[in-house]
């Protein structure tokens, strides 16, 4: 093999062969053979020289390197025997693949892989797989856009349909268009084989074509001489051939032989002409095949046929048509490499009629237009119509939810149309009925809030939000507040059922006489009458005296029980159409005729007083600051001793001091302090600076508690603690409980005792004989001082009656060893008789003023006698 063949497949023969092979042969195990020849179909070129003579390489052994192509080659080794004339046939032993022949018998078979075929096809597959990914990027984008176009559905529907029928027809056509390509190519190879077989028959020697130009000439000019006509589709002859020009080169691409179609010849000498080439022979070999050649020797030994189309300097001479046709078919010049045994003995060139394929390939082209423009009108009337069909039915839709949207519930909806549009429309329908549903109970509820919201539960008559709503709206001009008076008594005697049911009775008497008016239940035991014309003041009255007649002439009787209820009444006039301040001024009026026992007042300016509205608030908030400076200080008053050997004691007693320096006493700030909630805070400070003040002194001393201290838990386990931080100041404290409070829950009073007497406190009774004295509730309470009140003490000198009394307190408080004080003393007169009483103690503005420290207190004291004033202690000082 030379150097420039295929890649050969060696055929190696050894023997002997196996005992079974020669079995299987009818070999004799010393049979001597003296050739083997491989025997099969092994080119299409040449059909008559099947056989190949393999070499002998040694005694026992024969080699033959077979040159190869795609596909299937079929082979037999043939067997020449010494003294035998027939040979024997065999298998070859070292390939394992067979194949049958048509005869019945079965040679070996090599496969082998048609490369470039395989890598064609990965070609046009990868390219076929690119393109598409392609075509989805760009047509995917575009039909989301197109859907989203404002125009009728089923014109989407047909644009798209069109779009893409267009899209697949371009592909198929692109498809049908190669593989026509593909049998043009195989036609025209079948031409040029028909050639080669043509030269063969002529002798011709292709090992050495160079020499042999005359006779090819001679052969190919008497084949063209008779193929003078051009192929014609309308007629069928001997005489046609799809070649316009035929050559023959050598193994190097040198021209041995150019023939052109007789027709042909003066137009290629023409064209050669224009384009400055010398002969025909240079505008093939230097113009059409300048490219061709070389790309033909590069692939000649994989026997493939080279196609290309004209340069493109060379295609200006041509008509438009046979342009058109080239671009159409792809290629204009073929190169054929002539193999033989594996070696490339030269090459066939050729040009072929352009304008026929290409005219028959624009055929088919257009007869594809003509049917994808069918087909496009066919389906877009389809798609159309299934379109209308479709946007039919969702148009139901949509104006269906128009009409919820709008709030309609009650429009059904049906669509039959046996699809997922009519299980749509199913389940909108099951929607419509569930919101029906959910928009009745939501209906109910708002309902029943609403109800909640601006009735009362017990009467059913509108409540206070709903007067106040109402009075927004200027809906009334006058206004008449009604209250049950002392109601919670009735809740208290005969229980709260007996007192719901009497309010019943109540609010249907004043919605019966009231009848011409709206009437509300703004309150536990309160009811507003409002009028929506504007009357005069009689006539407010008569109306509010009328239904306080009806309600409270008669009985009411409830489970047998007669009830009687009292009412009070304040009547209101709208002014400067302040309709909000209607409800405040009719309550004012009432509580006011309540305070002077009367059933109606009606309302005035003169009830309401801005000024004091506004001492008030600038007093609450001089309190807070107060708490926030820290403005709060205890003042000390001396409680002397009357029996000249006690130690003195002291009142700690609350003032505020002011930014002048001024102080205010508890008469100009406790009423607001108790009404602004802000008397924990100043209690919580007044008790904890009494007990720093004291900490290091040893004097008693006391400060003044009142029941509301002591009904506050918080109150009471700061008063505690305070108690356990200052243990020594504790034995020394005494708490002066305010009797004038009207204690009614004595047991709380009993429980705070008991919690403070484990840390050695005492307990006084304040301003005892001011209000309510109790003696009984007295001797309940572990009480340890009675301080009698001033307003039996200043008048003691001359008031008989208050004589007796203080005589009275003072003889049962020594019998219970209880001390006693007597406040406000401020007289020599009232001093003597308070030690004739023999009270234990003394205190008043005789005796000393409240100071702001326990010095200033000490040094004021006015002694009554001598032996008094000896028995003063003197203070010890820190």
């Amino acid at each position: 093999m030379t150097t420039d063949a295929l890649s050969p497949y060696r055929i190696t023969l050894t023997l002997p062969l196996s005992d079974a092979l020669n079995q299987d042969y009818g070999l004799s195990p010393d049979a001597k053979v003296n050739k083997v020849f491989v025997s099969g179909s092994f080119s299409d070129w040449y059909s008559d020289d099947p056989y190949y003579q393999m070499q002998q390489v040694s005694a026992n052994q024969w080699q033959y390197d077979l040159s190869i192509h795609p596909g299937d080659i079929e082979y037999k080794l043939v067997l020449h025997l010494d003294g035998q004339p027939t040979p024997i046939w065999i298998l070859d032993p070292n390939t394992p693949n067979t194949a049958s022949n048509p005869w019945g018998d079965t040679n070996s078979v090599l496969h082998v892989f048609d490369w470039p075929k395989i890598a064609t096809t990965v070609q046009l597959f990868t390219l076929s797989i690119v393109g598409a990914f392609l075509l989805f990027c760009v047509l995917e984008p575009f039909l989301y856009w197109l859907l989203h176009l404002k125009m009728p559905f089923h014109r989407k529907l047909m644009i798209s349909n069109m779009l893409i029928l267009i899209c697949v027809q371009v592909v198929f056509f692109g498809y049908q268009l190669h593989q026509s390509r593909q049998l043009i190519k195989l036609s025209v190879s079948d031409t040029l084989h028909n050639m080669h077989l043509l030269l063969a028959s002529e002798q011709i020697d292709f090992d050495n074509i160079a020499s042999q130009q005359q006779q090819i000439s001679a052969t190919i000019e008497r084949f063209f001489s008779q193929a003078t006509t051009r192929i014609d589709k309308k007629q069928n002859s001997l005489f046609q051939i799809t070649l316009s020009d035929f050559a023959v080169l050598d193994k190097n691409g040198q021209l041995v032989s150019l023939h052109h179609r007789r027709q042909n010849e003066t137009i290629q000498q023409d064209r050669a002409s224009k384009l400055g080439f010398a002969s025909s022979e240079d505008y093939f070999m230097k113009g059409l095949w300048a490219q061709l050649i070389p790309k033909a020797q590069q692939q000649a030994l994989t026997g493939q046929l080279q196609v290309k189309k004209r340069p493109r300097n060379m295609r200006k001479i041509e008509t438009a048509r046979t342009q058109q046709a080239e671009w159409v078919l792809g290629f204009s010049q073929l190169m054929q490499p002539i193999v033989y045994r594996g070696q490339l003995k030269g090459f066939y060139g050729a040009s072929i009629q352009v304008k026929l394929y290409g005219t028959e390939l624009l055929n088919i082209l257009f007869f594809q237009l003509l049917l994808l423009l069918g087909l496009i009108a066919v389906a877009s009337w389809l798609f159309m119509r299934v379109g209308k069909i479709v946007t039919k039915d969702i148009l139901i839709l949509t104006s269906w939810t128009q009409r919820i949207v709008k709030g309609n519930l009650n429009q059904k909806l049906y669509i039959n149309s046996q699809d997922e549009i009519q299980q749509l429309a199913e389940d909108f329908e099951l929607m419509r009925q569930s919101l029906v549903t959910s928009f009745n109970k939501i209906e109910q509820q708002n309902t029943n809030l609403y109800t909640e919201a601006y009735f009362n539960n017990l009467t059913g008559l509108p409540n206070r939000k709903k007067l106040y709503a109402d009075l927004a709206g200027k809906t009334a001009h006058s206004l008449i507040a009604f209250n049950i008076n002392q109601f919670g008594q009735i809740n208290d005697f005969y229980g709260v059922k007996t007192g719901d049911a009497t309010i019943k009775v109540i609010a249907k008497r004043i919605v019966a006489a009231a009848s011409q008016h709206t009437v509300y239940k703004t309150g536990a035991n309160e009811f507003v009458v409002t009028l929506s014309n504007q009357v005069e003041d009689l006539h407010l009255q008569q109306l509010a005296e009328a239904i306080i007649d009806d309600v409270t002439q008669h009985a009411i009787t409830i489970d047998g029980n007669e009830v009687y209820v009292n009412l009070s009444a304040g009547g209101a006039h709208c002014i400067d159409s302040n309709y909000s301040q209607l409800h405040q001024h009719a309550d004012l009026a009432r509580r006011i005729a309540l305070k002077q026992f009367q059933r109606y007042q009606l309302f005035s300016l003169s009830m309401v007083n801005p000024q004091a509205f506004e001492h008030n608030m600038q007093q609450s908030r001089m309190l807070a600051l107060a708490i926030q400076n820290d403005a709060v200080v205890p003042f000390v008053q001396l409680i002397q001793p009357l029996d000249g050997n006690s130690a003195p004691k002291f009142e700690c007693l609350m003032r505020i001091k002011q930014a002048d320096g001024d102080y205010l006493t508890p008469a100009m700030f406790m009423k607001t302090a108790v009404q602004s909630r802000i008397y924990p805070l100043l209690m919580q400070s007044m008790l904890t600076k009494s007990f720093a003040l004291f900490h290091l002194q040893p004097y008693e001393f006391s400060v003044n508690i009142s029941i509301d201290d002591i009904a506050l838990p918080e109150q009471v386990n700061q008063l505690l603690n305070l108690l356990k931080q200052y243990s020594g100041v504790a034995q020394r404290l005494t708490f002066e409980l305010l009797e004038s409070d009207e204690i009614t829950n004595y047991q709380l009073v009993k429980d705070f005792i008991a919690k403070v007497k484990p840390f050695g406190c005492k307990i006084a009774i304040d301003d005892f004989g001011a209000g309510y004295s109790n003696f009984s509730h007295l001797l309940s309470l572990d009480v340890d001082i009675i301080k009698i009140d001033g307003s039996l003490i200043r008048h003691l000198d001359h008031d008989k009656k208050a004589q007796h009394l203080v005589e009275t307190v003072s003889e049962f408080a020594r019998k219970m060893h209880i001390q006693t004080v007597a406040e406000f003393v401020d007289s020599d007169k009232v001093l003597n008789m308070v030690k004739h009483y023999q009270i234990d103690y003394a205190q008043g503005y005789l005796l000393g003023k409240p100071q702001p420290t326990i010095e200033a207190a000490l040094g004021l004291p006015r002694p009554v006698k001598k032996q008094l004033t000896n028995s003063v202690i003197e203070p010890v000082f820190s």
